[in-house]
């Protein structure tokens, strides 16, 4: 029998993959948008928001944009921040207080998405989004 090489997931100078940060660069603002629209849609009641935008896609879709901006900004801030002042523990996670010390910067771009893979992901599903709309 043949043997066909296998693909295998190679992210450059990618050490692991955060699965934390990776679900809050593309899953949680997602939620976050459909919670948000949903909520809006719902207490329309003087005029119709959704029809206003031109139909529910367009409308999920305004919401998409805004919350995958707003990632993508403060990932970028994140990075800009961590190269200038070095790392310090900002209390994001539930047990980044009880270490020691704070991720060095090279334990903290090793992993994916780091702050420029997940600032990059997010202005991307942006993107798409204007495409879409």
């Amino acid at each position: 029998m043949p043997s066909f090489p296998t693909a295998t997931l190679s992210i450059p100078r990618a050490r692991h993959v955060d699965s934390q940060r990776l679900l809050s660069v593309v899953a949680i603002p997602l939620a976050a948008a459909i919670a948000m629209a949903s909520a809006v849609a719902a207490t329309g009641s003087a005029t119709d928001p959704i029809g206003e935008a031109g139909g529910a896609v367009s409308f999920l879709l305004e919401f998409v944009k805004f919350c995958y901006l707003a990632v993508a900004m403060a990932h970028l801030s994140g990075a800009i921040a961590e190269r200038t002042n070095g790392g310090i523990a900002a209390g994001l996670w539930l047990d980044e207080l009880d270490e020691p010390e704070p991720l060095t910067k090279d334990e903290l771009w090793q992993a994916f998405p780091n702050h420029l893979d997940g600032a990059a992901i997010a202005a991307l599903v942006t993107v798409l989004c204007f495409l879409l709309g």
